[in-house]
């Protein structure tokens, strides 16, 4: 089951700054090109731990579901059995190294300018939108995370009608989002845009 909740827009600022749970090793997070001069970095973030188990979770239940199967088949396999445990406790191994590469690789950064998501582990793949360009937002939190306290907070932008980025498991979602939703009040006033009405989440 997911909750989603659609992107509000709200006249003032909300008093989320104490909340934020931001990193205070920004330079460490992020290409030193990637932000200009003139730009401020609201916060820079990375998604929870608990991507990694989630990453690489059907990987290790499945190789750990051939082993348990070849050691109860062991008196018919023999030595074979010992081989495919082997194996599958290696390839367990190497994808749980994968997802934690993952979870290094990953940034979500929030600006007075943009959003930008990183990720990638052999190959960068930086997604970035200006905040006048985001057409809306929804958080959404499928029932292992709501017992974590995570969530995923997806992005539309102008000119698409599908998702074209998402910032996964994040720790304080709520929190985050009313961040995200607090930048882009700021940017649509400073544009002279009317900000959207508030929607209200669906049941």
């Amino acid at each position: 089951m997911t909750t989603t909740q659609p992107m509000g827009y709200n006249g003032g600022m909300a008093e989320t700054t104490k909340k934020q749970p931001s990193n205070p090793n920004i330079d460490d997070m992020l290409p030193s090109d990637l932000i200009s001069e003139d730009e401020t970095v609201i916060f820079a973030i990375k998604p929870s731990l608990w991507l990694i188990v989630f990453s690489s979770f059907r990987t290790v239940v499945i190789a750990l579901g051939i082993s348990l199967a070849a050691m109860l088949l062991s008196p018919i396999l023999r030595d074979l059995s010992k081989n495919i445990i082997e194996i599958c406790g290696a390839i367990a191994l190497v994808r749980l190294g994968y997802a934690v590469m993952q979870w290094v690789s990953r940034s979500y950064v929030l600006t007075n300018r943009r959003v930008i998501r990183i990720r990638g582990v052999f190959t960068i793949d930086i997604f970035q939108c200006a905040l006048n360009k985001v057409q809306n937002t929804f958080m959404t939190l499928n029932l292992p995370q709501r017992f974590l306290g995570l969530g995923n907070i997806e992005f539309t932008t102008a000119g698409t009608g599908g998702i074209e980025a998402i910032w996964r498991h994040l720790r304080h979602p709520m929190q985050v989002h009313q961040q995200l939703i607090q930048a882009l009040n700021v940017a649509a006033n400073r544009n002279g845009q009317r900000p959207n009405p508030q929607n209200s989440p669906n049941e």
